[in-house]
Protein backbone atom coordinates (compact mmCIF):
# COMPACT_ATOMS: atom_id res chain seq x y z
CA UNK A 1 0.00 0.00 0.00
CA UNK A 2 1.37 3.43 -0.94
CA UNK A 3 0.58 6.78 0.62
CA UNK A 4 0.25 9.67 -1.81
CA UNK A 5 0.89 13.15 -0.47
CA UNK A 6 -0.21 16.14 -2.51
CA UNK A 7 1.53 19.34 -1.47
CA UNK A 8 -0.09 22.68 -2.28
CA UNK A 9 1.79 25.89 -1.60
CA UNK A 10 -0.48 28.57 -0.23
CA UNK A 11 0.75 32.16 0.08
CA UNK A 12 1.25 33.47 3.62
CA UNK A 13 -1.64 35.75 4.54
CA UNK A 14 -1.61 38.03 7.54
CA UNK A 15 -4.45 39.47 9.52
CA UNK A 16 -5.13 43.14 8.92
CA UNK A 17 -7.16 45.66 10.94
CA UNK A 18 -10.89 45.64 10.12
CA UNK A 19 -11.77 47.98 7.25
CA UNK A 20 -14.93 50.02 6.80
CA UNK A 21 -16.77 46.84 5.75
CA UNK A 22 -15.67 45.17 9.01
CA UNK A 23 -13.46 42.64 7.23
CA UNK A 24 -11.37 40.68 9.71
CA UNK A 25 -9.15 38.57 7.44
CA UNK A 26 -6.84 39.66 4.64
CA UNK A 27 -8.37 38.17 1.51
CA UNK A 28 -6.42 40.26 -1.01
CA UNK A 29 -4.37 37.41 -2.45
CA UNK A 30 -7.38 35.09 -2.47
CA UNK A 31 -9.56 37.48 -4.46
CA UNK A 32 -6.67 37.92 -6.90
CA UNK A 33 -6.78 34.19 -7.69
CA UNK A 34 -7.55 33.60 -11.38
CA UNK A 35 -10.14 31.04 -12.39
CA UNK A 36 -9.57 28.31 -14.92
CA UNK A 37 -12.20 26.69 -17.12
CA UNK A 38 -10.39 23.41 -16.41
CA UNK A 39 -11.90 23.60 -12.92
CA UNK A 40 -15.34 22.14 -12.27
CA UNK A 41 -18.23 24.53 -12.85
CA UNK A 42 -16.13 27.34 -14.37
CA UNK A 43 -17.39 28.53 -17.80
CA UNK A 44 -15.08 29.65 -20.61
CA UNK A 45 -16.29 33.22 -20.04
CA UNK A 46 -14.43 33.25 -16.72
CA UNK A 47 -11.21 31.55 -17.82
CA UNK A 48 -8.32 33.69 -16.54
CA UNK A 49 -10.62 36.08 -14.68
CA UNK A 50 -9.75 36.91 -11.06
CA UNK A 51 -12.27 36.25 -8.32
CA UNK A 52 -12.40 39.99 -7.65
CA UNK A 53 -13.40 40.69 -11.26
CA UNK A 54 -16.08 38.00 -11.63
CA UNK A 55 -19.00 40.26 -10.59
CA UNK A 56 -18.06 42.71 -13.36
CA UNK A 57 -18.81 40.08 -16.03
CA UNK A 58 -22.56 40.29 -15.46
CA UNK A 59 -23.17 36.54 -15.56
CA UNK A 60 -26.35 34.79 -14.51
CA UNK A 61 -26.27 31.09 -13.63
CA UNK A 62 -29.62 30.43 -15.31
CA UNK A 63 -29.30 32.60 -18.43
CA UNK A 64 -25.69 31.97 -19.41
CA UNK A 65 -23.72 28.85 -20.29
CA UNK A 66 -22.23 27.14 -17.24
CA UNK A 67 -20.88 23.58 -17.45
CA UNK A 68 -23.07 21.21 -15.47
CA UNK A 69 -23.11 20.72 -12.61
CA UNK A 70 -22.43 24.05 -10.92
CA UNK A 71 -22.50 24.79 -7.20
CA UNK A 72 -24.43 27.87 -6.11
CA UNK A 73 -24.65 29.73 -2.79
CA UNK A 74 -27.64 32.00 -2.29
CA UNK A 75 -26.29 35.20 -0.79
CA UNK A 76 -29.49 36.24 0.98
CA UNK A 77 -29.77 32.88 2.75
CA UNK A 78 -26.14 32.93 3.91
CA UNK A 79 -26.49 36.45 5.29
CA UNK A 80 -29.77 35.58 6.95
CA UNK A 81 -28.35 32.44 8.57
CA UNK A 82 -25.32 34.29 9.92
CA UNK A 83 -27.54 37.02 11.33
CA UNK A 84 -29.96 34.53 12.90
CA UNK A 85 -27.14 32.69 14.64
CA UNK A 86 -25.68 36.01 15.78
CA UNK A 87 -29.02 36.95 17.33
CA UNK A 88 -29.35 33.54 18.97
CA UNK A 89 -25.89 33.53 20.57
CA UNK A 90 -26.25 37.14 21.66
CA UNK A 91 -29.65 36.53 23.27
CA UNK A 92 -28.32 33.35 24.92
CA UNK A 93 -25.19 35.15 26.17
CA UNK A 94 -22.87 32.57 24.61
CA UNK A 95 -20.06 32.76 22.06
CA UNK A 96 -19.71 31.12 18.67
CA UNK A 97 -16.60 29.57 17.14
CA UNK A 98 -18.03 28.05 13.92
CA UNK A 99 -16.46 24.84 12.72
CA UNK A 100 -14.72 25.90 9.53
CA UNK A 101 -14.39 22.33 8.24
CA UNK A 102 -17.93 22.72 6.89
CA UNK A 103 -16.87 25.12 4.15
CA UNK A 104 -13.08 25.60 4.37
CA UNK A 105 -13.79 28.95 2.72
CA UNK A 106 -11.91 31.93 4.20
CA UNK A 107 -14.36 34.36 2.58
CA UNK A 108 -17.16 32.77 4.58
CA UNK A 109 -14.96 32.68 7.71
CA UNK A 110 -14.54 36.42 7.27
CA UNK A 111 -18.30 36.96 7.14
CA UNK A 112 -18.76 34.91 10.31
CA UNK A 113 -16.00 36.72 12.19
CA UNK A 114 -17.21 40.13 11.01
CA UNK A 115 -20.65 39.25 12.38
CA UNK A 116 -19.15 38.72 15.82
CA UNK A 117 -17.97 35.11 15.93
CA UNK A 118 -15.61 34.68 18.90
CA UNK A 119 -13.25 32.52 16.86
CA UNK A 120 -13.15 29.62 14.40
CA UNK A 121 -12.90 25.87 15.03
CA UNK A 122 -10.59 23.62 13.03
CA UNK A 123 -10.21 19.85 12.78
CA UNK A 124 -6.69 19.15 11.48
CA UNK A 125 -3.16 20.49 11.57
CA UNK A 126 -3.55 21.51 7.91
CA UNK A 127 -6.68 23.49 8.79
CA UNK A 128 -4.81 25.18 11.61
CA UNK A 129 -2.05 26.37 9.30
CA UNK A 130 -4.52 27.57 6.68
CA UNK A 131 -6.51 29.55 9.24
CA UNK A 132 -3.39 31.30 10.43
CA UNK A 133 -2.24 32.10 6.89
CA UNK A 134 -5.42 34.11 6.49
CA UNK A 135 -5.08 35.58 9.98
CA UNK A 136 -7.85 33.90 11.98
CA UNK A 137 -7.22 35.43 15.43
CA UNK A 138 -8.69 32.79 17.74
CA UNK A 139 -8.79 29.06 17.01
CA UNK A 140 -10.33 26.11 18.83
CA UNK A 141 -8.83 22.87 17.58
CA UNK A 142 -11.50 20.20 18.04
CA UNK A 143 -9.04 17.36 17.63
CA UNK A 144 -5.85 16.33 19.36
CA UNK A 145 -2.64 17.83 18.04
CA UNK A 146 -0.04 15.12 18.41
CA UNK A 147 2.79 15.89 15.97
CA UNK A 148 5.71 17.92 17.27
CA UNK A 149 5.96 20.15 14.19
CA UNK A 150 2.42 21.41 14.69
CA UNK A 151 2.93 22.04 18.40
CA UNK A 152 6.02 24.08 17.51
CA UNK A 153 3.93 25.93 14.92
CA UNK A 154 1.39 26.90 17.57
CA UNK A 155 4.17 28.07 19.89
CA UNK A 156 5.67 30.24 17.13
CA UNK A 157 2.31 31.78 16.33
CA UNK A 158 1.73 32.62 19.98
CA UNK A 159 5.18 34.18 20.24
CA UNK A 160 4.91 36.18 17.02
CA UNK A 161 1.33 37.43 17.32
CA UNK A 162 0.19 38.78 20.72
CA UNK A 163 -3.38 38.87 19.42
CA UNK A 164 -3.55 35.15 18.60
CA UNK A 165 -5.31 32.71 20.92
CA UNK A 166 -5.25 28.92 20.60
CA UNK A 167 -7.20 26.20 22.40
CA UNK A 168 -6.20 22.57 21.87
CA UNK A 169 -7.87 19.48 23.33
CA UNK A 170 -6.53 16.41 25.13
CA UNK A 171 -8.10 13.25 26.51
CA UNK A 172 -5.06 11.52 27.96
CA UNK A 173 -1.93 12.11 29.99
CA UNK A 174 0.05 11.03 26.92
CA UNK A 175 -1.61 13.73 24.84
CA UNK A 176 -0.81 16.41 27.40
CA UNK A 177 2.77 15.22 27.70
CA UNK A 178 3.09 15.41 23.94
CA UNK A 179 2.50 19.15 24.20
CA UNK A 180 4.63 19.53 27.32
CA UNK A 181 7.71 17.74 26.01
CA UNK A 182 7.81 19.81 22.82
CA UNK A 183 7.11 23.12 24.57
CA UNK A 184 9.71 22.43 27.28
CA UNK A 185 12.43 22.56 24.62
CA UNK A 186 11.33 25.93 23.22
CA UNK A 187 11.94 29.49 24.43
CA UNK A 188 9.39 30.59 27.03
CA UNK A 189 6.31 32.18 25.49
CA UNK A 190 2.64 32.44 26.34
CA UNK A 191 1.23 29.16 27.63
CA UNK A 192 -0.77 26.92 25.32
CA UNK A 193 -4.40 26.57 26.40
CA UNK A 194 -5.65 23.01 26.66
CA UNK A 195 -9.26 21.87 26.93
CA UNK A 196 -10.07 18.56 28.59
CA UNK A 197 -12.22 16.47 26.25
CA UNK A 198 -15.14 14.53 27.68
CA UNK A 199 -16.51 11.63 25.60
CA UNK A 200 -19.47 9.27 25.68
CA UNK A 201 -19.35 5.49 25.90
CA UNK A 202 -19.41 4.02 22.40
CA UNK A 203 -18.64 7.42 20.95
CA UNK A 204 -15.53 8.98 19.53
CA UNK A 205 -12.60 10.48 21.44
CA UNK A 206 -12.83 11.91 24.94
CA UNK A 207 -12.54 10.72 28.53
CA UNK A 208 -15.33 8.35 29.54
CA UNK A 209 -15.15 8.48 33.34
CA UNK A 210 -15.07 11.20 35.96
CA UNK A 211 -12.03 9.71 37.70
CA UNK A 212 -10.15 9.48 34.38
CA UNK A 213 -10.94 13.08 33.56
CA UNK A 214 -9.75 14.33 36.95
CA UNK A 215 -6.54 12.31 36.63
CA UNK A 216 -5.67 13.92 33.31
CA UNK A 217 -6.68 17.37 34.56
CA UNK A 218 -4.45 16.96 37.63
CA UNK A 219 -1.49 15.94 35.45
CA UNK A 220 -2.00 19.03 33.27
CA UNK A 221 -2.15 21.17 36.39
CA UNK A 222 1.21 19.80 37.52
CA UNK A 223 2.73 20.36 34.07
CA UNK A 224 1.48 23.95 34.06
CA UNK A 225 3.99 24.83 36.75
CA UNK A 226 6.55 25.18 33.97
CA UNK A 227 4.47 27.90 32.34
CA UNK A 228 4.28 26.28 28.90
CA UNK A 229 0.68 25.04 29.07
CA UNK A 230 -2.43 25.25 31.22
CA UNK A 231 -5.90 23.75 31.54
CA UNK A 232 -8.29 26.34 30.17
CA UNK A 233 -11.60 24.49 30.14
CA UNK A 234 -13.73 21.54 29.11
CA UNK A 235 -14.63 20.42 25.57
CA UNK A 236 -17.15 17.89 24.26
CA UNK A 237 -19.06 16.99 21.12
CA UNK A 238 -22.65 15.84 21.50
CA UNK A 239 -23.38 15.12 17.84
CA UNK A 240 -22.41 11.44 17.92
CA UNK A 241 -25.68 10.00 19.21
CA UNK A 242 -27.77 7.97 16.77
CA UNK A 243 -31.31 6.66 17.08
CA UNK A 244 -34.64 8.47 16.95
CA UNK A 245 -34.76 12.22 17.61
CA UNK A 246 -36.10 11.66 21.12
CA UNK A 247 -33.46 9.04 21.90
CA UNK A 248 -30.72 11.38 20.69
CA UNK A 249 -32.12 14.25 22.76
CA UNK A 250 -32.23 12.08 25.89
CA UNK A 251 -28.66 10.92 25.33
CA UNK A 252 -27.47 14.49 24.74
CA UNK A 253 -29.07 15.63 28.00
CA UNK A 254 -27.40 12.81 29.93
CA UNK A 255 -24.06 13.45 28.25
CA UNK A 256 -24.13 17.16 29.03
CA UNK A 257 -24.78 16.31 32.69
CA UNK A 258 -21.58 14.26 32.54
CA UNK A 259 -19.72 17.24 31.05
CA UNK A 260 -21.03 19.50 33.82
CA UNK A 261 -19.94 17.03 36.48
CA UNK A 262 -16.41 16.89 35.07
CA UNK A 263 -16.21 20.69 34.98
CA UNK A 264 -17.29 21.01 38.60
CA UNK A 265 -14.92 18.27 39.76
CA UNK A 266 -11.95 19.84 37.96
CA UNK A 267 -12.83 23.19 39.49
CA UNK A 268 -12.98 21.71 42.98
CA UNK A 269 -9.62 20.04 42.39
CA UNK A 270 -8.11 23.40 41.42
CA UNK A 271 -6.80 22.20 38.06
CA UNK A 272 -7.90 25.15 35.90
CA UNK A 273 -5.06 27.58 35.18
CA UNK A 274 -7.10 30.48 33.79
CA UNK A 275 -9.26 33.25 35.23
CA UNK A 276 -12.14 32.38 32.89
CA UNK A 277 -12.99 28.75 32.13
CA UNK A 278 -14.04 27.82 28.59
CA UNK A 279 -16.95 25.37 28.30
CA UNK A 280 -17.42 24.36 24.68
CA UNK A 281 -19.59 21.92 22.72
CA UNK A 282 -22.41 22.31 20.24
CA UNK A 283 -22.70 20.93 16.74
CA UNK A 284 -25.48 21.99 14.38
CA UNK A 285 -28.31 19.81 15.67
CA UNK A 286 -28.50 20.09 19.48
CA UNK A 287 -26.83 23.40 20.26
CA UNK A 288 -29.89 24.61 22.19
CA UNK A 289 -29.50 21.68 24.59
CA UNK A 290 -25.82 22.51 24.96
CA UNK A 291 -26.62 26.11 25.88
CA UNK A 292 -29.24 25.01 28.39
CA UNK A 293 -26.78 22.65 30.07
CA UNK A 294 -23.58 24.69 30.05
CA UNK A 295 -25.04 28.05 31.02
CA UNK A 296 -26.21 26.59 34.34
CA UNK A 297 -22.75 25.38 35.39
CA UNK A 298 -21.47 27.43 38.32
CA UNK A 299 -17.77 27.26 39.14
CA UNK A 300 -15.51 29.19 41.50
CA UNK A 301 -14.46 31.41 38.60
CA UNK A 302 -16.30 32.88 35.58
CA UNK A 303 -17.13 30.66 32.62
CA UNK A 304 -17.54 31.34 28.91
CA UNK A 305 -19.79 29.04 26.87
CA UNK A 306 -18.65 28.57 23.26
CA UNK A 307 -20.73 26.83 20.60
CA UNK A 308 -18.99 25.32 17.56
CA UNK A 309 -21.86 24.91 15.08
CA UNK A 310 -20.71 25.00 11.46
CA UNK A 311 -23.45 23.79 9.11
CA UNK A 312 -25.85 26.58 10.01
CA UNK A 313 -24.18 28.94 7.53
CA UNK A 314 -25.72 27.14 4.54
CA UNK A 315 -28.10 24.76 6.33
CA UNK A 316 -29.54 22.04 4.04
CA UNK A 317 -32.67 20.34 2.72
CA UNK A 318 -32.10 17.08 4.57
CA UNK A 319 -30.46 16.01 7.81
CA UNK A 320 -30.02 19.45 9.37
CA UNK A 321 -33.37 20.70 8.11
CA UNK A 322 -34.98 17.89 10.11
CA UNK A 323 -32.74 18.53 13.12
CA UNK A 324 -33.51 22.24 13.24
CA UNK A 325 -37.24 21.57 12.84
CA UNK A 326 -36.89 19.46 15.97
CA UNK A 327 -34.90 22.24 17.67
CA UNK A 328 -37.74 24.64 16.90
CA UNK A 329 -40.20 22.22 18.51
CA UNK A 330 -38.03 22.18 21.64
CA UNK A 331 -38.07 25.99 21.60
CA UNK A 332 -41.87 26.28 21.60
CA UNK A 333 -43.12 28.43 24.46
CA UNK A 334 -39.74 30.14 24.94
CA UNK A 335 -38.36 33.46 23.75
CA UNK A 336 -35.89 31.75 21.41
CA UNK A 337 -35.34 33.43 18.06
CA UNK A 338 -36.12 30.07 16.47
CA UNK A 339 -39.76 30.25 17.53
CA UNK A 340 -40.46 32.70 14.71
CA UNK A 341 -37.60 32.03 12.31
CA UNK A 342 -35.37 29.24 11.03
CA UNK A 343 -32.24 28.81 8.96
CA UNK A 344 -32.71 28.82 5.20
CA UNK A 345 -30.97 26.41 2.80
CA UNK A 346 -28.34 28.34 0.85
CA UNK A 347 -26.53 25.64 -1.14
CA UNK A 348 -27.93 24.40 -4.46
CA UNK A 349 -26.46 22.45 -7.34
CA UNK A 350 -27.73 23.22 -10.83
CA UNK A 351 -27.38 20.57 -13.49
CA UNK A 352 -28.89 19.40 -16.76
CA UNK A 353 -30.99 16.50 -17.95
CA UNK A 354 -28.61 14.35 -19.99
CA UNK A 355 -30.91 11.54 -21.06
CA UNK A 356 -34.50 10.32 -20.87
CA UNK A 357 -33.93 6.60 -21.44
CA UNK A 358 -37.20 5.33 -19.96
CA UNK A 359 -40.62 6.79 -19.13
CA UNK A 360 -40.43 8.61 -15.80
CA UNK A 361 -36.63 8.42 -15.58
CA UNK A 362 -34.19 11.24 -16.25
CA UNK A 363 -30.42 10.88 -16.04
CA UNK A 364 -28.81 14.06 -14.76
CA UNK A 365 -25.24 15.33 -14.95
CA UNK A 366 -24.73 14.99 -11.21
CA UNK A 367 -23.02 12.27 -9.21
CA UNK A 368 -21.09 11.23 -6.13
CA UNK A 369 -18.14 13.35 -7.23
CA UNK A 370 -20.33 16.46 -6.95
CA UNK A 371 -22.68 16.13 -4.00
CA UNK A 372 -23.08 14.64 -0.53
CA UNK A 373 -24.88 11.33 -0.10
CA UNK A 374 -23.72 10.14 3.34
CA UNK A 375 -26.76 11.54 5.18
CA UNK A 376 -29.34 11.25 2.44
CA UNK A 377 -29.54 11.79 -1.32
CA UNK A 378 -30.00 15.24 -2.85
CA UNK A 379 -33.50 16.71 -3.01
CA UNK A 380 -34.88 17.90 -6.39
CA UNK A 381 -36.04 21.50 -6.03
CA UNK A 382 -36.54 23.43 -9.27
CA UNK A 383 -36.98 22.93 -13.00
CA UNK A 384 -36.10 25.35 -15.80
CA UNK A 385 -36.79 24.20 -19.38
CA UNK A 386 -33.80 24.40 -21.73
CA UNK A 387 -33.46 27.82 -23.31
CA UNK A 388 -36.20 29.27 -21.08
CA UNK A 389 -35.95 32.87 -19.92
CA UNK A 390 -38.62 32.52 -17.26
CA UNK A 391 -38.37 31.66 -13.60
CA UNK A 392 -37.67 28.14 -12.34
CA UNK A 393 -40.70 26.25 -11.02
CA UNK A 394 -40.84 23.96 -8.01
CA UNK A 395 -40.77 20.20 -8.58
CA UNK A 396 -40.99 19.24 -4.92
CA UNK A 397 -43.13 16.13 -4.60
CA UNK A 398 -42.96 15.39 -8.33
CA UNK A 399 -39.40 14.10 -8.55
CA UNK A 400 -37.02 12.03 -6.47
CA UNK A 401 -33.32 11.36 -6.88
CA UNK A 402 -33.03 7.62 -6.26
CA UNK A 403 -29.45 6.73 -7.14
CA UNK A 404 -26.02 8.25 -7.84
CA UNK A 405 -23.07 7.00 -9.87
CA UNK A 406 -19.81 8.91 -10.00
CA UNK A 407 -21.16 11.40 -12.55
CA UNK A 408 -24.80 10.43 -13.09
CA UNK A 409 -27.94 10.98 -11.06
CA UNK A 410 -31.12 8.92 -11.50
CA UNK A 411 -34.20 11.14 -11.26
CA UNK A 412 -37.61 9.47 -11.02
CA UNK A 413 -40.43 11.88 -11.91
CA UNK A 414 -44.16 12.10 -12.59
CA UNK A 415 -46.42 14.86 -13.83
CA UNK A 416 -43.49 16.72 -15.39
CA UNK A 417 -42.63 17.45 -19.00
CA UNK A 418 -38.85 17.12 -19.04
CA UNK A 419 -36.57 17.41 -22.06
CA UNK A 420 -32.89 16.76 -22.64
CA UNK A 421 -31.02 19.96 -21.79
CA UNK A 422 -33.50 21.14 -19.16
CA UNK A 423 -31.99 22.60 -15.98
CA UNK A 424 -32.66 21.00 -12.59
CA UNK A 425 -31.68 22.35 -9.16
CA UNK A 426 -31.14 20.05 -6.20
CA UNK A 427 -30.70 20.77 -2.54
CA UNK A 428 -28.36 18.72 -0.38
CA UNK A 429 -28.19 16.92 2.94
CA UNK A 430 -25.00 17.57 4.96
CA UNK A 431 -23.08 20.60 3.65
CA UNK A 432 -19.66 19.35 4.81
CA UNK A 433 -19.49 16.57 2.25
CA UNK A 434 -20.66 18.76 -0.61
CA UNK A 435 -18.30 21.67 -0.08
CA UNK A 436 -15.27 19.37 -0.17
CA UNK A 437 -16.15 18.43 -3.76
CA UNK A 438 -15.88 22.02 -5.02
CA UNK A 439 -12.96 24.41 -5.28
CA UNK A 440 -15.23 27.23 -6.47
CA UNK A 441 -18.86 27.99 -5.65
CA UNK A 442 -20.81 30.87 -7.20
CA UNK A 443 -22.54 33.29 -4.86
CA UNK A 444 -25.77 34.54 -6.43
CA UNK A 445 -28.51 37.02 -5.59
CA UNK A 446 -32.17 36.02 -5.64
CA UNK A 447 -32.26 36.48 -9.44
CA UNK A 448 -29.24 34.13 -9.78
CA UNK A 449 -26.92 36.91 -10.91
CA UNK A 450 -23.34 36.00 -9.95
CA UNK A 451 -22.17 38.45 -7.28
CA UNK A 452 -19.05 36.61 -6.06
CA UNK A 453 -17.08 33.38 -6.15
CA UNK A 454 -16.14 31.51 -2.99
CA UNK A 455 -12.92 29.50 -3.05
CA UNK A 456 -12.42 26.49 -0.77
CA UNK A 457 -9.19 24.92 0.52
CA UNK A 458 -9.75 21.20 1.05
Amino acid sequence: MYAVVIAVRIPQYRRKPPDKRHSVLDLTALTGHKLSSASKGIPDALDGVSIADVPKRGLNVLRHAFPAPVAVLRQSAIRGNIELMRRYTQSSNVELAPHGKTTMAPQLFDMQLAAGAWGMTCATAAHLRLYRRFGVPRIVMANQLLDADSVRFVARQLAEDPGFEFYGIVDSVAGARGYFEVLAGLPRSRPVNLLLEVGAMGGRTGLRTLDGAVTVATEIGEMSAGGSLRLAGIEAFEGIFAGSPREAETNVTSFMQQVAEVARKCDTAGTFGVDEVILTAGGSAHFDQVVKALETIRLSRPTRVVLRSGCYITHDHGFYATAVDRLRERSAGTDSVFVQQSFEPALELWTTVQSLPEPGLAIMALGKRDVSFDLGLPVPLLHLPGGANGSPVSIRGKAELVKLNDHHGYLKFHGLNLSVGDRIAVGISHPCTTFDRWEHLFVVNDAYDVVSVVRTYF
